[in-house]
């Protein structure tokens, strides 16, 4: 097994979920590299506070505490399942998507133990299990095929989307990307503004998702939402540019119940499928689906890593390029994307430092953890948007990617 599979190390697709909630799978501790240590904020609203190492939250002032960070392939509604690479949910069949996770063990059946940051041997002698669970803003991807975005407020969470015939759908979550409750959504208000001429538009409440009809619009088309949260707070503007319609999810399967569908879905607009997908085509046809924000090229998805080494170290550079590009036209939602596939890529390389001589290899594994730790923090400032401080994080991703090119020999 590969260093990079070694890292994702998973023995089985579909992971139960524990009384406590989290999905866990056993693993012996020699068998795993482990996920650098990254330092996070407990303090509620700021756990997007990611550091690579220890100190005081820079928000709240909170001392940070350790803690281990890893990407992993889950499906969109059923976190039980993790997996290390993309697929099909194997319970609904929609596309799996990345999220990030922490990873800790514990000692099942014994809560007396608190779960640990490293693997070790429970006090019977067997080993301790590793486990994920989802963690707050580790989870950034549309639900719906829209735009999704982050509130200044770092709770709230949105996505927009436009679909045919012309409907535009504001869909408003909390920090873990699930749906607001009821409650909580008939306390917000929302309105956009369409096009150059910002033509004002209200958004009226379907269920737990607003909604305006605004009819086919040339692209490519600008929306600006501006939404609150609370009565009493101010307006959040978030910008939406849509260079086609939105394609949705497919919808979850089938399951036979008594109870009617709850949500938008069950009140599809005319022309579309449950959550606005398009019926025209050929009859019965699946229609293409797209689970990627309109500001990230899909051409940057699921690249396969090569299997030479000079091969490895070309497409390392052209994802540090690529982050560099959507840096300098301040497209910093989408610089996870090269990120997580340089981390992967730099995964791959570690496996093949056992070729270089000595010193070499005591320089590669640094570089390595330090530029997983980094593709990270991108991820994690992408999403707020800060220019400094993804700056700062793309200048020691750099400097990495740099140290693992010269750690192995030009090739002629």
């Amino acid at each position: 097994m590969s260093r990079s599979r070694v890292l994702f190390a998973l023995l089985a697709t579909t992971l139960t979920i524990t009384s406590s909630g989290l999905a866990q799978v056993a693993k012996s501790a020699g068998d795993q590299k482990l996920p650098p240590l990254s330092y996070v904020c407990t303090m509620a609203g700021d756990e997007d506070v990611i550091e690579d190492k220890p100190g005081a939250c820079r928000k709240c002032g909170m001392k940070l505490v350790p803690i281990r960070l890893d990407a992993v392939w889950t499906c969109p509604v059923h976190a039980a399942v993790i997996k290390d690479q993309p697929g099909k949910c194997p319970i609904d069949k929609r596309d799996l998507v990345q999220m990030t996770m922490s990873v800790d063990w514990i000692c099942p059946g014994n809560s007396s133990i608190k779960p640990s940051i490293d693997p070790g041997a429970c006090p019977d002698g067997t080993p301790k299990q590793r486990q994920y669970s989802p963690r707050a803003h580790g989870n950034h991807n549309p639900q719906h095929g829209g735009g999704f975005f982050m509130a200044p407020d770092n709770w709230h969470h949105l996505e927009g989307a436009y679909f045919e015939p012309g409907v535009f759908r504001l869909y408003v979550y909390d920090d873990f990307t699930k749906p607001l409750a009821l409650a909580q959504v008939r306390a917000a208000s929302a309105r956009i503004f369409i096009g150059k001429d910002a033509k004002e538009v209200p958004l009226v409440r379907n269920g737990r998702v607003f909604e305006a009809k605004i009819g086919r619009l040339p692209f490519p088309l600008d929306v600006q939402a501006r939404v609150k949260f609370d009565a009493s707070k101010p307006e959040n503007l978030f910008d939406f540019t849509f260079e086609k319609f939105s394609k949705d999810l497919p919808a979850p399967a089938a399951v036979t119940t008594s109870a009617a569908p709850a949500g938008p879905a069950a009140t599809p607009a005319p022309g579309t499928a449950a959550g606005g997908r398009s019926n025209a085509g050929v009859p019965g046809s699946a229609p293409e689906v797209e689970t990627v924000p309109p500001s990230v090229d899909a051409g940057l998805l699921q690249v396969p890593i090569p299997e030479t080494v000079p091969e490895m170290l070309q497409q390392l550079r052209a994802r540090n390029d690529q982050i560099k590009a959507f840096i300098d036209r301040g497209a910093y939602a989408a610089v996870y994307v090269p990120a997580f596939q340089a981390k992967d890529v730099a995964l791959a390389l570690d496996a093949k430092k056992a070729t270089l001589p000595p010193d070499r290899q005591r320089s590669v594994g640094p570089a390595v953890d330090k530029l997983v730790r980094t593709a990270y923090l991108l991820d994690a400032f992408g999403d707020l948007g800060n220019k400094q401080q993804i700056a700062d994080a793309f200048k020691q991703f750099s400097a990495a990617v740099t140290d693992i090119e010269a750690a192995f020999p030009k090739q002629p």
